[in-house]
């Protein structure tokens, strides 16, 4: 008889329940030959007294094998190990890889798209002025304990299984109130479309509302994802002017009175990169204008909780009377930007098209997860996490534009931001930002080039976005004061 407790190591205190600690040491044993294929194996019973265990534990044990295949279990006579184990060995396919898949080629010629540039490294293991949020602020604990309470409801197990392609009805439900509570929106669940993320959401817009040569107004500096995207799309982009108050609406009508404009771009909050925001007075013209030139206005609010300094101006989706709105945005930033959940709020019409287009991209996101959300905003913990976080990035917000005004004044001009996570920094000609951006990151600090935005523009903008929320106090202090050695050398 096998030394069983010398065998099975149970650890009580790990989280991997004791039955499967049971189930996974036999199952090693068995891999390396100490227990026999067709050795019988001891009963429930005295294997639960041999290892000073409940015998459901081995019941439930023995019936993992059973349900994998390594032990089977004969009327009368007991369970024994599978004389053939469920181990797959595969035969080996001729002589191998060949040489071009060996040196990762492709032996056939594709289409090669010259419009999407090559994802670029996060380098989010270095210090430094990222985009985006700081994910040490994110309720990591509450978000553990209310995922596990959603999967072990009898209810959980639907979650497991396909939805509804839109997105669960009560999910949507829940965004539909959030919208219409903080936002001023109209809107009902057959409104909203969960996505992952906003750029997911603005793919699957541009498919639906895009086609080649469509002319898509944007900013003269705007956000390169969004343009990537309906050049993508065949759109032809046409930039229109940008200042404090946002793009220049009277560019716009200038515009429609020549051309036939199929859309316009716009995040109406915290423009993307430069931080400004649209003014309610050409919100409301831009309006106008949509429906009486009837193009489309995409309005990305992809950050509208991050605002610091008074209310938000209400988006122009809430105003929107004719249906010439299509409104996107996201939780990646308000949580955490590997919870990939997004939504489009739009007339139930373009929400069914969409759907035609969401079924063959993915059929649906992360139930789960988005079901995690929804009770987050259901009971309020997406507010006060908010409340908590706000604090924090004004902070931060206050305190880097103070080192930057103390100490590198001469060579960086800013506005100190209303909103948003990041101040959109205007480089004196004599510190090149691409060159800066090289030297620093030989010091494990990012500073992003500022290229991506000059792209948009077509020419060299020296400026580019300095991140305030990612680093704490300390942090951005330490990255200030190599920034100034580094300009200084």
């Amino acid at each position: 008889m096998l030394p069983w407790k010398t065998i099975l190591e149970i650890d009580k205190t790990c989280d991997v329940p004791v039955y499967l600690q049971v189930a996974n040491d036999l199952i090693c044993e068995i891999k390396k030959g100490m227990i026999k294929p067709g050795a019988k194996m001891p009963g429930t019973r005295a294997m639960s007294d041999t290892l000073g265990l409940n015998r459901q534990t081995i019941v439930k044990a023995y019936e993992e094998l059973d349900a994998q295949g390594w032990i089977f279990t004969e009327k009368s006579k007991g369970t024994f190990v599978s004389r053939e184990l469920p181990e797959v060995k595969p035969l080996k396919l001729g002589n191998g890889l060949s040489k071009n898949a060996k040196s990762g080629k492709t032996g056939y010629t594709f289409k090669v798209n010259n419009v999407v540039h090559p994802p670029a490294k996060t380098l989010r293991n270095f210090l430094g002025f990222h985009d985006g949020p700081d994910v040490r602020l994110v309720p990591s604990k509450l978000i553990g304990q209310e995922f596990k309470s959603v999967i072990t409801r009898r209810s959980g197990l639907q979650l497991l299984s396909y939805v509804d392609v839109h997105g669960r009805e009560s999910v949507r439900k829940s965004i539909s109130n959030y919208l219409n509570t903080s936002r001023g929106l109209q809107s009902t669940e057959d409104n909203i479309m969960i996505t992952r993320g906003a750029q997911m959401a603005m793919f699957l817009l541009s498919t639906v509302l895009i086609e080649k040569n469509d002319i898509v107004i944007v900013a003269e500096i705007n956000f390169r994802y969004a343009d990537l995207t309906f050049l993508n799309a065949g759109a032809k982009l046409v930039r229109v002017s940008l200042d404090e108050d946002g793009i220049v609406v009277d560019e716009v009508e200038e515009i429609c009175k020549k051309k036939k404009v199929r859309a316009i771009y716009v995040t109406s909050h915290h423009h993307f990169p430069t931080t400004v925001t649209l003014c309610a007075t050409r919100r409301m013209k831009l309006l106008e204008l949509a429906e009486q030139y009837n193009f489309v206005i995409i309005e990305d609010d992809y950050d509208y909780e991050f605002h610091y300094e008074s209310s938000p101006i209400l988006p122009l989706a809430s105003v929107d009377r004719c249906g010439m709105v299509v409104y996107i945005g996201s939780f990646s930033k308000t949580l955490s930007p590997a919870i990939r959940m997004g939504y489009i709020a739009a007339p139930n019409n373009l929400i069914e098209e969409l759907s035609k287009i969401r079924q063959i991209i993915d059929a649906q996101g992360d139930p789960i997860m988005e079901q995690v959300v929804a009770e987050f905003i259901n009971n309020g913990e997406i507010r006060r996490h908010m409340k908590k976080s706000l604090k924090a990035y004004k902070e931060r917000r206050d305190f880097l534009a103070v080192l930057l005004k103390e100490k590198l004044t001469d060579v960086i001009e800013f506005k100190i931001p209303e909103g948003g996570l990041s101040i959109w920094a205007k480089f004196d000609k004599k510190v090149v930002v691409p060159e800066l951006s090289d030297k620093l990151l030989k010091r494990e600090i990012v500073l992003s080039k500022g290229l991506i935005h000059d792209l948009s523009a077509g020419r060299m903008l020296n400026s580019t976005r300095m991140g305030f929320a990612w680093m704490n106090i300390n942090e951005a202090e330490k990255a200030v004061d190599i920034m100034v050695e580094t300009i200084k050398k």
